[in-house]
């Protein structure tokens, strides 16, 4: 394959094809291009915008290369998020993630580290406690134990350690990140995306049921976030059994009342983790438990821990109350540093 054939469709403003994006992907992955070329393929892709056969062939070379590993987990799910909202808000998925793992859910959560925000979800599970550099084993141990297991992208996919710093001299969102909630390194029955822009969720949509996923929420919110707002209407899309149905979620439905964006609390690794503990602890209320709880609610409906999203808030906010989401981090930074595992 000519690297220059689908530079010059995209100059031209024409999308590739799934097998020319999966024949070009492939060489990225394996070092055959060079990094000045790299760049301007994710600079025209992010300029044309993405279509869902870029991102599956994308996804197919990695995937060829790095292929999802089966684990004895039922109902296993990831809440990765395509990041790049530039809300500054506080780590929603990953927080979610932990009261789902306390409500009886099971999450590998697959993360990285800040690229365009401050505090990525792998800075804060480190800040947090959580060794996230321990062996596979032991984290898989972690999961089974807990419901929660943290899996950071550059351990389980070489290919995202060596493109790291290309990703970071871009500072802008790129097909990568659209490839990140994609690439979890478990083979997963259940997952919740958030994406950045609404045009995605549709794209999101028809990719996780092309690839097999039979339980899923996409959603965008009509503030920008890729979270499901807890101050404005979301766009959310649910795939299951291969069938995608589309709905706008209302937060006032269920009693949360606007904010202001600086409510819910985002900045740097220390704040977050500040923010963070005082959740789980269940010593915070307001904005920022308002936003977690929503989107927990959401994967408890993914685990069939609830019916909906009614049940899902109310049992969140249960296991905030009791102690059970911090009790899940206590017990994993345990696992993930005891030598004995």
């Amino acid at each position: 394959m000519k690297i220059n054939t689908p530079f010059i469709r995209l100059l031209t403003g024409k999308n590739l094809r799934k097998n020319s994006a999966r024949e070009l992907f492939l060489r990225v992955f394996q070092q055959k291009v060079k990094d000045s070329q790299t760049k301007s393929l994710l600079l025209l892709l992010a300029k044309k915008g993405e279509t869902a056969e870029e991102v599956l062939g994308c996804l197919e070379a990695l995937r060829k290369l790095e292929p999802a590993q089966r684990v004895p987990v039922k109902g296993l799910m990831d809440t990765c998020g395509t990041g790049g909202d530039r809300s500054r808000s506080i780590n929603v998925s990953t927080l979610a993630a932990l009261v789902i793992a306390g409500a009886g859910g099971k999450v590998a959560k697959h993360g990285n580290r800040a690229i365009s925000s401050s505090c990525g979800s792998s800075d804060l599970a480190e800040a947090l406690g959580i060794n996230i550099a321990a062996t596979k084993k032991r984290m898989l141990h972690a999961l089974r134990k807990t419901g929660f297991g943290y899996f950071h992208a550059p351990l389980y996919h070489p290919i995202f350690s060596r493109v790291q710093p290309l990703r970071r001299s871009l500072k802008t969102k790129t097909l990568f990140n659209l490839l990140g909630p994609l690439a979890n390194p478990f083979k997963l029955e259940a997952q919740m995306i958030g994406v950045s822009r609404r045009r995605d969720v549709l794209m999101f949509s028809e990719i996780l049921r092309r690839i097999g996923i039979q339980n899923a929420f996409v959603f965008h919110s009509g503030d920008g976030m890729d979270e499901i707002s807890s101050r404005a209407k979301t766009f959310v899309a649910r795939i299951r059994r291969k069938k995608i149905s589309r709905t706008i979620l209302n937060p006032s439905v269920f009693g949360f009342h606007k904010a202001p964006q600086s409510a819910y609390g985002g900045g740097g690794v220390s704040k977050n983790k500040r923010i963070a503990l005082a959740l789980l602890r269940g010593e915070l209320n307001g904005p920022v438990r308002d936003i977690v709880v929503l989107n927990a609610a959401a994967g408890l409906i993914l685990a069939g821990k609830a019916r909906n999203f009614s049940e899902g808030i109310r049992l969140a906010g249960q296991t905030l109350k009791s102690g059970k989401a911090y009790h899940v981090l206590e017990s994993v930074k345990r696992m993930t540093r005891n030598d004995s595992q």
